[in-house]
């Protein structure tokens, strides 16, 4: 029983791996991926696309922000 619990365990740590951990920059490819907007804000409605290169001045026209991102789910 330990040794498949131990490998479910494993498996899932190969499946459910992190990109990025805390201080990381992200790369160009993964900030122009387009996502749909689902909450309304700022000069987002709902249905628009964003992409994080959005928010960085390199690729935006010159206008940087710093940004926080937080991420749950209810499973």
């Amino acid at each position: 029983m330990k040794f498949f619990v131990a490998l479910l365990f494993s498996l899932s740590t190969f499946i459910f791996s992190q990109t990025y951990c805390a201080g990381d920059q992200i790369g160009i490819d993964h900030q122009n991926t387009n996502f749909e907007v689902c909450y309304a804000s700022g000069n987002y409605e709902v249905g628009n696309d964003w992409s994080l290169a959005d928010f960085n001045g390199d690729l935006n026209g010159g206008q940087y922000y710093v940004i926080f991102l937080e991420m749950m789910t209810t499973w």
